[in-house]
């Protein structure tokens, strides 16, 4: 029996993750922003939720929530509006209602219609914590501003204020499975009565922020992980347990932490996942330890246990591995994804285990790169860890390339060529000390370029994948490079954030000499390209927030594109990075992609626009907004007529110019 209920489960994760992308790409017109004719992918994962009867998956995206339809695989709808990525969704317990958080706002929607119910905003400047109670009546959220920070409950019906509870910042919610209690983590565990606002219990001891908190099905024992995980009785207050088996291991100047704990059905047992790469299995009664399982490679991010409680699911790294509960054998590895896996949820049947992964191969994968072929019919995107060919008429994935991917290039440091016909992996050039940057082929593509951590530019012959020339002389690593139209010179354009040593350099392509060396720019230069006539060159500024041109052959900058003060004016804003560049065929225009990515809050401060720059004037032509995330990609189709934007929020959208 339990090899056929392995079975069931591989084939139906595999459906989960390999089945539902490919289905998406019939929609790549659903909520569209203004301008855009096409999109490809769904957006860049953060949360997946079944709802209780097992009926939908909701997937909270860069773009929005997307519903599916569990037994036929379908989407049901795409639920848009937030101004940025929705980073939390919630069903309420009857499966009628669902909430999404996102930027400064919540939003209620309502399931069966598919429509949206109210719109609740803050009063500070970002949501960081959402949670909506077993009824659907309430929910709690955490919204923070320069001055305060709030949690607050709200009512879902009439969008009145019920509570504002305290005035700390704490990093996990949870209701009680009655509704009635909230728990709040943060160095103290505090536990409050949903119904009168009441503090009920100050649970002390935690050394850290608790970072997961989960109460058991009847409600009287509440787990809290912080750097260990203590067991608490809700109704007294008194610390139950300590228990203290995972590792302090100390990785990148932090303690390792606890990631999640869960109960299971019968409230016998506790997991916790941490970041010392195990799973601890608990008695939840004695706070004994009953099993230690070790065979991820990096830090554990989730655990569930199945609704029978007999499996129990982990992610971590690139997998998911299903283990027997009662004996801590390892039953099963799914390695379906290629990037870190940071959440998996059961079906409230058991019988379908769902996966999330913002570096996913699939049309959800963050795109960071964008090009058009020369005929403009395909256009290739890059993402974390894929390359995906899409035909650019009917919107439709061609091919997936998974074999060397951008974050293995990384660790590989190696830079890979492909048969796009066929997408079979054809050389591979070795060489780089460092993670590659960026690659970029000639005109002529005889000749490959390479711009790396290791502070190297490489050309590479393409034909026999041996190494030209080796261009050594930035003291930064190398963000990006560009070879001019006619081939015989590349840009290079390296440095760091702060304003140290960046330079943009002009190399012989043929001789591997240095020509120039341009250092006007105040920060990091991660673009460069030239223009259509090779007689300008473009550099996007890394936090200087300008573009600037120069004249290839004197050196001199020719005009400069700086940010705008007064974001109504609706340039790039202050301190946000100009990411892409590329000019129109004609020469005439030079459009600029930016935007921040903030590792604590990748959505932080929404305000990622595609900004069209007179390139004789510097003038500001127009803007088009639509992504969430910062624009990591931009390029003009050869006829002009269509621009091509791919950024950090998964997607990639095709703009309609015009002539």
């Amino acid at each position: 029996m339990k090899t056929k209920r392995i079975f069931t489960l591989t084939l139906l994760l595999t459906i989960t993750t390999a089945l539902l992308p490919a289905i998406t790409q019939a929609n790549g017109q659903w909520g569209l922003p203004e301008g855009a004719k096409l999109r490809f992918g769904n957006g860049r994962i953060t949360e997946i939720e079944f709802s209780p009867d097992g009926k939908l998956l909701a997937v909270a995206t860069g773009i929005g929530v997307w519903l599916y339809d569990i037994p036929t695989f379908n989407e049901v709808a795409l639920l848009s509006g937030h101004a940025a990525p929705v980073m939390s969704v919630s069903f309420s317990a009857d499966g009628q209602t669902l909430a999404s958080a996102s930027d400064d706002t919540i939003r209620i929607w309502d399931v069966a219609t598919c429509t949206l119910r109210k719109t609740f905003t803050s009063q500070g400047e970002c949501i960081t914590s959402m949670s909506l109670s077993p009824d659907g009546q309430t929910f709690a959220y955490v919204d923070i501003s320069e001055v305060e920070a709030r949690l607050g409950l709200w009512d879902v019906t009439t969008g009145q204020l019920l509570k504002t509870l305290d005035s700390l910042t704490p990093e996990s919610l949870c209701f009680s499975p009655d509704g009635q209690t909230l728990a709040a983590g943060g160095h103290t565990v505090r536990l409050w009565d949903v119904t009168t606002g009441e503090l009920q219990q100050k649970l002390i001891g935690h050394s850290s922020a608790v970072k997961s908190l989960c109460f058991s099905r009847d409600g009287q024992t509440l787990a809290a992980g912080g750097h260990t995980v203590r067991l608490w009785d809700v109704t007294t207050g008194e610390q139950l347990h300590i228990l203290t088996g995972h590792t302090d291991a100390v990785e990148d100047g932090e303690i390792s932490k606890i990631n999640s704990v869960c109960f299971s059905p019968d409230g016998q047992t506790l997991a916790s996942a941490s970041d010392d790469k195990t799973i601890r299995i608990w008695n939840a009664a004695t706070g004994e330890l009953q099993q230690t399982l070790t065979e991820h490679t990096r830090g554990v991010l989730s655990v569930q246990f199945s609704p029978n409680g007999h499996l129990l699911a982990s992610a971590s790294d690139d997998t998911i591995r299903l283990w027997d509960a009662a004996t801590g054998e390892l039953q099963q590895t799914f390695s379906e994804h290629t990037g870190s896996v940071n959440s998996v949820q059961f079906s409230p049947n058991g019988k379908i285990l769902a996966s999330a992964s913002d570096n996913t191969i699939s049309p959800w994968e963050a795109a960071g790169t964008v090009q058009f072929n020369p005929n403009g019919k395909i256009l290739a995107s890059a993402g974390h860890n894929t390359i995906c060919l899409w035909n650019t008429a009917t919107g439709t994935l061609l091919k997936t390339l998974t074999e060397h991917t951008f974050a293995s290039a990384s660790a590989k440091k190696t830079v890979c060529l492909w048969d796009v016909t066929t997408g079979t992996l054809l050389k591979t050039f070795p060489g780089h000390t460092g993670r590659v940057n960026s690659v970029s082929f000639s005109p002529h593509g005889q000749t490959l370029a390479s711009g790396s951590d290791d502070k190297t530019v490489r050309l590479w012959d393409v034909t026999t994948g041996g190494q030209l020339h080796n261009l050594i002389g930035h003291i930064e690593p190398v963000l990006s490079v560009c070879f001019s139209p006619d081939g015989h010179m590349l840009a290079s354009g390296g440095g760091d954030d702060w304003g140290n040593n960046n330079q943009l350099r002009l190399w012989d392509v043929n001789t591997g000499t240095l020509r120039k060396t341009l250092t006007s720019h105040p920060y990091n230069v991660p673009s460069v390209r030239f223009s259509p006539d090779g007689q300008t060159l473009a550099g996007g500024g890394g936090f200087g927030e300008t573009s600037l041109l120069w004249d290839v052959t004197t050196g001199k900058i020719l005009i400069g594109y700086p940010y705008i003060h007064d974001i109504a004016e609706s340039g790039h804003r202050p301190y946000y990075p100009v990411l892409s560049l590329c000019f129109s065929p004609d020469g005439k225009t030079l459009v600029s992609g930016g935007g921040m990515h903030n590792e604590w809050n990748p959505w932080e401060w929404p305000n990622h626009k595609i900004c069209f720059w007179d390139v004789t004037t510097g003038t500001l032509l127009k803007t088009l907004p639509g992504h969430p995330g910062p624009i990591t990609s931009v390029d003009f189709c050869p006829d002009g007529r269509t621009l091509a934007s791919g950024s950090y929020d998964g997607t990639v959208l095709l703009w309609d110019i015009g002539p």
